[in-house]
């Protein structure tokens, strides 16, 4: 007879599933004070003012002083969230998502452009056939891989990625443009480019409110809406049943599968999803750089990708929008910083600095021996649910 009760490594992995489940969706102590809607809808609340806050906080002069690295990092995150659907909530590391990136990008330029034969589609036909090329890779590579197991999952992916990598740059039809990839003319109608800045002509406002409110056909105000729907997307599939059980399946999948989960569907679905995601991010990125690049399909994409989930945390949410700020901000900020004034004497560092890589680097060598699951998002929470508990105690 089979024993009814539960084994001890059952009961570990069952509660490490629910307090995975929980992590993102229940209030923590720093918001018992304040309405139970504020705890509930924290992450869509934290996502409106990342948005608000980044372009102003990254153009201080004692900062990045420009904005257009914002719009960057906002497509970027989108990026990372979308991976960490596999990676963070699913437990199935790819090393090949720059691939689904790479097809929203293409598919957005090519049809923008008309590049080689092509039609001149615009923007949303290329878009739409690029996500549904990454939905359609997705599912099928997923059906074939899945059930390898991790490890070959892993590779799988990454050797289907440099396949369409090589497809990329061997030019085919002349549509992706080798490895120059795709510059002219992979612009919409409805866009402006001005010096750089990006303008949305699709509404005609009035000159009027245009100089009252200024950010009103911003690009970055467009992209910035797509972020939240997508961000807001991705949140609901991680706290719906189905994310619930992803994160089961993370957990303990043997006990998963016994409790009548459909592992390799499940897995198969969230690799679809996750890809996606990514492409629509990828069709974005085609827009705010003016084209395609193959650089953007490259091994060093998926590899920078992966680097960024695990240093902001892969079992937070929050972690994409934390690794990519961080990663992104210390590229920019470290590469323009040359010379260190201590007062007293002035020393060029700039090309110490050029290998800002080594710096984050070791940052992720010490989160992964620490605590490869929280990064820098699980320090903050951990940090500021102490303070508040101090602050709590000071005020009793």
């Amino acid at each position: 007879m089979t024993d009814a009760n539960p084994t001890s490594t059952d009961r570990d992995a069952q509660t490490d599933t629910e307090r995975g489940a929980h992590s993102e969706t229940t209030s923590s102590g720093v918001f018992s004070r304040l309405p139970d809607w504020v705890g509930r809808y924290r992450i869509p609340i934290g996502l409106v003012l990342f948005v608000l806050l980044l372009r102003p906080v990254v153009a201080l002069p004692f900062l990045l002083g420009f904005e257009s690295v914002a719009t960057t990092i906002l497509i970027i995150v989108l990026f990372v969230a979308a991976f960490n659907l596999l990676f963070g909530y699913t437990g199935l590391l790819s090393f090949g998502h720059a691939m689904f990136f790479g097809f929203g990008m293409y598919g957005a330029a090519i049809a923008m452009s008309g590049h080689g034969p092509a039609p001149e589609l615009g923007f949303l036909v290329g878009a739409v056939v690029g996500v549904a090329l990454a939905a359609f890779v997705g599912y099928t590579l997923g059906r074939l891989t899945v059930g390898k197991g991790e490890i070959y999952f892993a590779f799988l992916t990454l050797a289907a990625a440099e396949a369409v990598y090589f497809i990329a740059n061997r030019d085919p039809f002349g549509i992706t443009g080798g490895s120059n990839g795709i510059s002219g003319g992979a612009q919409p109608g409805w866009i402006e480019s001005f010096r750089g800045e990006l303008t949305v002509t699709l509404i005609p406002w009035p000159d009027a409110l245009v100089d009252v409110f200024g950010w009103l056909d911003d690009w970055y105000l467009l992209v910035g809406l797509v972020f939240l729907l997508a961000m807001g997307a991705l949140w609901q599939v991680v706290r719906s049943p189905f994310g619930r059980s992803l994160i089961a399946i993370r957990e303990n999948e043997n006990l998963a599968r016994a409790m009548g989960i459909d592992t390799a569907r499940y897995k198969v679905w969230a690799f679809t999803i996750s890809g996606a995601f990514s492409a629509l991010a990828g069709a974005l990125m085609a827009i705010n750089n003016h084209g395609a690049s193959q650089e953007w399909l490259s091994v060093f994409t998926s590899g920078d990708t992966v680097l960024m989930a695990v240093l902001g945390g892969v079992h937070y949410f929050f972690g994409a929008v934390a690794g990519v700020f961080v990663w992104e901000f210390t590229a920019d900020y470290l590469t323009d910083f040359a010379v260190l004034d201590l007062g007293f004497i002035a020393v060029d560092i700039s090309r110490e600095l050029s290998h800002w890589q080594f710096l984050l680097g070791a940052v992720f060598v010490v989160i992964v021996l620490v605590s490869p699951n929280d990064g820098i998002w699980g320090y903050v929470r951990a940090y500021a649910a102490r303070g508040w508990a101090r602050i709590e105690e000071v005020l009793r």
